[in-house]
């Protein structure tokens, strides 16, 4: 009876002899039927790996609409916050009435109270005025970028509400595209005046 014997080659290189008939290889040379990795392991791989930057990117694109959404809410705050601060130095004016119902416009005129000194009336349009070239582009500016976006129709606008009892409401409204739609956005805060 002859034994058939195979060689079977390390990756030293002296190779090592099997006896086939002994049925049993040397420790650490089991024949493996596979050579190398399979055209469907590979595939799930890819797979896998496509899902993993799907969700990644969606993230960074999640990611960047909050940051812009975060701005435009720190920009609203800003402007109501600064015709907060035009209204508290202006107690006359806003006694009087001045302020009332008022809001921005892309129609208003600059009244010339930043160079000289006006009555309680003027200051408070001027106010508005300045207010108004945050939101609008007044007289034709060219390449007018303003602070909050609107839509095609309707610009962003700022109102200011007199809420009765020396309590007063700034409101900002504007316009932001989530998932492919324009949804309108408001800012609102109140404050009271200090009696004089």
């Amino acid at each position: 009876m002859r034994h058939a014997i195979t060689t079977i080659w390390r990756s030293s290189a002296r190779p090592m002899y099997w006896n086939k008939s002994s049925g049993t290889p040397p420790v650490g040379m089991t024949p493996s039927r596979q050579k190398g990795i399979g055209l469907i392991e590979i595939l799930i791989a890819v797979v896998i790996m496509s899902l993993g930057f799907l969700a990644a990117a969606r993230m960074q694109v999640e990611g960047m609409r909050f940051s812009q959404s975060a701005y435009y809410q720190s920009q609203a705050y800003f402007l109501a916050s600064d015709m907060i601060d035009r209204m508290r130095s202006n107690i006359a004016g806003v006694e009087q009435g001045y302020y009332d119902g008022q809001g921005t416009s892309a129609d208003a005129s600059d009244p010339g109270c930043a160079l000289t000194q006006c009555n309680p009336l003027g200051i408070a349009r001027q106010d508005l005025f300045d207010w108004s070239t945050s939101l609008h582009s007044l007289q034709g500016a060219s390449g007018f970028i303003p602070a909050l976006p609107g839509t095609d129709t309707s610009s962003a606008q700022g109102v200011i509400q007199d809420m009765d009892d020396g309590v007063y409401a700034v409101v900002m409204r504007w316009s932001e595209v989530i998932k492919g739609e324009n949804s309108q956005q408001e800012l609102r805060i109140q404050f009271a005046l200090e009696e004089s």
